[in-house]
């Protein structure tokens, strides 16, 4: 069983954070991360699990990392009972609190602010429950290392690029945007840490992936259609190369995580509130 609370950013921070989210679970477990165009923010807890990179065989302690946007999968391995909180920001929201994007890079919280930093804010967390106080504290201390960053073109681009659920063109997305081809590459890499072209790839197998865990078994030719693939064989090679695993053993592996991440259903909840 696996309880996950979503809540909205405070108004000071909508255009920074995207949610405030929580994460409690009992039992072994390894969960792929897909790759979803967002940097994030997040801290154990309990007892941490390890992150693995399948691409680089680097593993972590997952305790405590600010984390850019993901190209590829990690793999999370939880031992026994987990409890996890974050921050999941804007795809730009990194550039507020780094000049460093961290594009597949994970930086401890400790190596960021400083020794302590991780397990003082762990402490400061364990003691709010499990509800909107947790979130709001952890909101407060997100809150004062946030800076000001002029998002506007990135922003856009964004909102359009997952409009079109990744396949709108860049050419297209600069006359749209009425920027130049070569400024909006630069401006958007500045900010979010990839190129517009790369970041639509992301989104457009985000959904994918999202298609194929709530639709059957056997949809995975008409989801490649329906999410702007050539053909199977072009999905299956992203799905590999997103996930580490092919897209007929997806479902055999245990993956709450990546289910929570896709759920359109569930809402940013006030208090009282919770997905179970």
């Amino acid at each position: 069983m696996v309880a996950y609370l979503r809540f909205p950013p405070p108004a000071g921070q909508v255009g920074l954070v995207e949610h405030y989210w929580m994460v409690e679970g009992g039992g072994a477990a390894d969960q792929i991360l897909v790759p979803n165009g967002r940097p994030a923010l997040a801290v154990a807890l309990g007892t941490p699990g390890r992150r693995h990179d399948p691409v680089t065989g680097s593993s972590w302690v997952n305790d405590g990392s600010l984390f850019g946007v993901m190209t590829r999968p990690h793999v999370l391995g939880q031992s026994g009972p987990s409890s996890y909180a974050g921050a999941e920001l804007k795809p730009w929201g990194i550039a507020a609190l780094t000049s460093r994007r961290l594009v597949d890079q994970v930086l401890p919280l400790d190596a960021w602010l400083g020794p302590g930093t991780t397990e003082g804010l762990a402490a400061r967390l364990r003691g709010c429950e499990f509800g909107p106080s947790r979130a709001a504290a952890l909101a407060d201390w997100l809150a004062p290392r946030l800076r000001p960053v002029d998002v506007a073109v990135a922003e856009r681009a964004v909102r359009l690029i997952e409009e079109s659920r990744g396949t709108l063109p860049v050419a297209e997305l600069a006359r749209a945007l009425d920027v130049p081809y070569s400024t909006l590459h630069r401006r958007f890499r500045e900010l979010v840490g990839v190129g517009p072209k790369q970041f639509g790839e992301i989104v457009r197998f985000f959904h994918f992936t999202g298609g194929l865990l709530d639709g059957p078994a056997d949809g995975t030719a008409m989801l490649a259609a329906l999410h702007g693939y050539y053909d199977q064989a072009h999905a299956a090679r992203d799905f590999k190369r997103y996930t580490g695993v092919s897209a007929s053993s997806f479902r055999a592996v245990s993956n709450g995580i990546a289910a929570l991440m896709h759920e359109r259903s569930v809402q940013d909840l006030s208090a009282g509130e919770q997905a179970r």
